[in-house]
C-alpha cells in the first residue's frame, strides 16, 4: 500500500534552501568564469593595429555582452541570497533551539535522520517529533507572514 503524504508547506518552504544554494554557487561559478573569459580575451590580445573589417567594435560588443550577462547575473545572485536569508529567518522564528537544529541541519546543512540522530544524540522518533513541531511552528509563520502580506 501507499501512503500518501499531505503537503506541508513549511517542509516545502524549507527545502527549497538547499536548491537555492546549489543554484546560487552554479552562478557564482559562472560570474568567475565569465571575468575569466574577459581577462583571457584581452590578455591576448596585440596591440599591432587592426586593419579594417571592424574587429575593434566587435571586441567592444563582446565585451558589453559579458558585462550585461555578468549584471543579469550578479541580480540572480542578489535574488537567491535574499531567499535563502529569508529561508534562514523562518527557522530562527522557531523558539526551541533543539527544534531550529534540527531545522538547521536538515534543511540548510542536508543531513540525513541518521547524521542528525548521531549528532543530537536522540532516538530517531525523538528527532522525527522535534521535526514535526518545528515545521508546526515554522508553519505558522508562513500563515501569519501570508496573511500579513510579508
Amino acid at each position: 500500500m501507499i501512503t500518501i503524504r499531505p503537503h506541508n508547506p513549511a517542509k516545502a518552504y524549507l527545502q527549497r534552501y538547499r536548491y537555492a544554494l546549489a543554484r546560487y554557487q552554479s552562478l557564482a561559478r559562472a560570474i568567475v568564469e565569465l571575468r575569466e573569459t574577459l581577462t583571457g580575451t584581452t590578455q591576448a590580445l596585440r596591440p599591432d593595429p587592426v586593419s579594417g573589417g571592424g574587429g575593434q567594435d566587435r571586441m567592444a560588443g563582446v565585451v558589453a555582452r559579458i558585462a550585461d550577462m555578468e549584471a543579469e547575473l550578479s541580480d540572480a545572485l542578489a535574488d537567491l541570497d535574499a531567499q535563502l536569508k529569508e529561508i534562514v529567518a523562518a527557522i530562527e522564528v522557531v523558539p526551541d533551539e533543539t527544534q531550529r537544529a534540527v531545522l538547521t541541519m536538515r534543511y540548510i546543512e542536508g543531513m540525513d535522520w541518521n547524521g542528525i540522530q548521531a549528532r543530537l544524540n536522540y532516538e530517531k522518533t525523538q528527532i522525527f517529533v522535534i521535526h514535526g513541531r518545528a515545521l508546526v511552528a515554522v508553519n505558522q509563520w508562513l500563515q501569519t507572514a501570508d496573511e500579513n502580506g510579508l
